[in-house]
This record gives C-alpha cells, sequence and structure tokens, in this order.
C-alpha cells in the first residue's frame, strides 16, 4: 500500500510541475504540500483501489483504444461527408438499445466511446437495466451504434478483468471496511 501512495505522490508532484511551469523553491514546496494533502486524504481508498491489469487486460484496452481512434476517424469523415454533401441526408434519431454491458465502469467506458465519437452523444443510461438513450446525426450512425464491434470489445475486456478479479482478495475488513463483496473469515496471517 505505501508503494501505491509513494507513486501517487510522485505522479501528483510531476503533473504539478508540468502546470506550474517554475521550478523554484515556492513552487517546488506548494507541490509538495499539494500532492502530500492529496495522498493524505485518499490513503482510505487504498483498499478498495482497482488492482493492477494483468497483460493480457492491458493488450485488449490498447486494442480498445487504437479501435476508438480509428473509428473517431472514420466518423469524422462521415459527418464531414453528412454536413457538407448531404449524403446521407441530416435526420437527427434517438436511439435506445441494451448493448449487454454489465458493469458500471464497461457502461461509462461505452458511453465515453459514443459520445467522442462525431455524430453521436449518449442521453441516458438507465443504471438498472443497462438501457443507452443515444443521439445520433444520421439512421445510419443510430444503426451502427446499435451493431458496433465496440460492445463485444467491451464485453471481452469486461470478462476479462472479471476472470483477473476472482484471484483479488478484498482486504476491507482488515481497515475496518466491510464492502459487502469481502467473504466471511480472517485473512489475517497471524491468526488474530
Amino acid at each position: 500500500m505505501r508503494g501505491r501512495r509513494l507513486v501517487l505522490f510522485i505522479l501528483l508532484l510531476i503533473f504539478w510541475f508540468v502546470i506550474s511551469q517554475e521550478a523554484d523553491l515556492q513552487h517546488i514546496l506548494a507541490g509538495v504540500l499539494v500532492a502530500f494533502i492529496t495522498v493524505w486524504f485518499w490513503q482510505d481508498l487504498d483498499t478498495r483501489q482497482p488492482g493492477i491489469l494483468s497483460f493480457r487486460a492491458l493488450l485488449k484496452l490498447c486494442r480498445c483504444l487504437v479501435l476508438i481512434v480509428w473509428y473517431i476517424i472514420q466518423s469524422n469523415i462521415a459527418v464531414i461527408k453528412t454536413l457538407l454533401f448531404s449524403n446521407p441526408p441530416v435526420n437527427p434519431v434517438f436511439v435506445e438499445f441494451e448493448p449487454g454491458i454489465k458493469s458500471k465502469w464497461g457502461r461509462i467506458l461505452f458511453a465515453t466511446c459514443i459520445t467522442i465519437t462525431p455524430g453521436s452523444v449518449t442521453v441516458d443510461i438507465d443504471p438498472e437495466t443497462g438501457r443507452f438513450l443515444v443521439h445520433a446525426l444520421t439512421e445510419e450512425t443510430a444503426d451502427g451504434i446499435v451493431n458496433w464491434r465496440m460492445i463485444d470489445e467491451i464485453k471481452s475486456l469486461e470478462t476479462q478483468m472479471q476472470r483477473g478479479a476472482e484471484h483479488v482478495v478484498d482486504n476491507g475488513r482488515l481497515y475496518g471496511f466491510d464492502t459487502g463483496n469481502t467473504r466471511s473469515g480472517n485473512y489475517r496471517s497471524n491468526g488474530d
């Protein structure tokens, strides 16, 4: 846990230096103070922070990022064609569908992918059912979103992350947290 805090402290300090663009004593002390206070306030979240991604999950995430960049380029071209040449004609539509993504982070990732892709915006996600309400510039765009390859990529990433989570022990009880996912029993090695 201390290693994570140290890494977070260093990353925050580096970020501070990047945004302050100064390296005098006043900026260094202010950066150290802000980074330390931030890490100190967030220390109780150590047990609830996500684990480190496996190599396979990291590759899948990188694949998703490459695909979304490619889809953004394609969508930019499609929006330009629609706006300049009316091919296909602008016909804004709302589409409601359920992609079958189960996790909250998967739904947020998919909603972000829809929104950053030109020509579509995620309007709402029903947290109970996972139904998405999306506004699209054309009917073609709406059909493309419903059958989008990113849905399968995110589902695959969810499966990979779930496999990795099966091997993680929730240490919440050791620190006084009962997260609801903690199995009954004592995981302390000293038998107390």
